[in-house]
């Protein structure tokens, strides 16, 4: 590589970086567990449920979309729009929300008939709908900052308590009784939970998760990381009043009660959206 094309190779590997969020083997574990919870859920009812190798199509599809490959990333980024309204908003060339996306694989599960087709196009639908439990995703905050070398926000990092989202989860299937109508309103339900989530107060302190992940001012803009900065799951000191700091210890408890609500959230958008497409492949088998 010649010296001159040393600046373009950094902007692509930096444009490529800045979209990414959960990791996939995040993505996998939210599906897994979903599923099996799910199962559990519609036992001795109508419903089918998912079978070992239909799981597998599901979440290999999730892992899929969320490791596409970095050229197709760096025009397309995985972030939300508050306002709901923007299929696509653009940067230069770049595609920064990723309704178009998402609207288009819930076009393209309408139109299938084949079953492996079909698991695999709801797939990733759900990888959306894990993203949006992320609060960079729907705040959104742009994550790529590269005059710091950081490329991601350290809340999809941080490490996933399968055993606490494990029981978390088995305590309670009540919530599929009001699932949403369709994929578009379970992703708005989520996205909207994760706001709430941020703009609740950290339990002690007079400040909100916005220390973190500061909304913008018009819902269509970008947020901006707040007085804590990028550094969730670190030991960190930040403004918390007029003459006031406040200080969160690593892997702080706190740390680990929201990220577990996140989580959880991702675990259940899965189950819901399951529950609504088995309840549609049922409704199809008995006409």
């Amino acid at each position: 590589m010649r010296p001159a094309s040393y600046p373009v190779a950094m902007l692509l590997l930096f444009l490529a970086c800045s979209a990414l969020g959960y990791e996939s083997a995040v993505h996998q574990a939210f599906t897994f567990l979903a599923a099996k919870q799910f199962n559990r859920c519609i036992e001795n009812t109508p419903m089918a449920p998912l079978t070992p190798l239909q799981v597998r199509y599901i979440a290999r599809s999730n892992v899929a979309q969320s490791d596409v490959n970095p050229l197709v990333r760096m025009f397309r980024w995985n972030y939300y729009d508050r306002s709901e309204e923007a299929e696509r908003s653009a940067l230069w060339l770049i595609d920064t929300r990723f309704h178009g996306q998402f609207n288009e694989r819930v076009r393209r599960l309408e139109g299938v008939e084949d079953d492996v087709a079909g698991y695999k196009e709801f797939g990733r639908i759900v990888s959306f709908l894990q993203q949006v439990t992320s609060p960079p995703r729907v705040v959104p905050v742009y994550t790529g900052r590269f005059w710091r070398l950081s490329f991601s926000d350290r809340f999809d990092s941080f490490p996933v308590d399968e055993a606490a989202l494990n029981q978390a989860v088995e305590q309670d299937c009540s919530f599929l009784e009001a699932v949403e109508e369709n994929y578009h309103a379970i992703l708005s339900a989520t996205a909207r939970n994760t706001l709430a989530a941020v703009v609740e107060p950290i339990s002690g302190m007079p400040v909100s998760w916005q220390v973190f992940w500061t909304l913008a001012d018009e819902e269509r803009g970008f947020g901006e990381y707040g007085s804590a900065g990028n550094n969730f799951g670190r030991k960190v000191e930040f403004r918390c009043g007029d003459d006031e700091r406040c200080l969160l210890l690593k892997d702080d408890p706190l740390y680990q009660e929201f990220a577990l609500e996140r989580h959880l959230q991702a675990v259940r958008a899965t189950m819901a959206a399951m529950y609504l497409s088995q309840r549609q492949n049922t409704d199809l088998a008995e006409r």
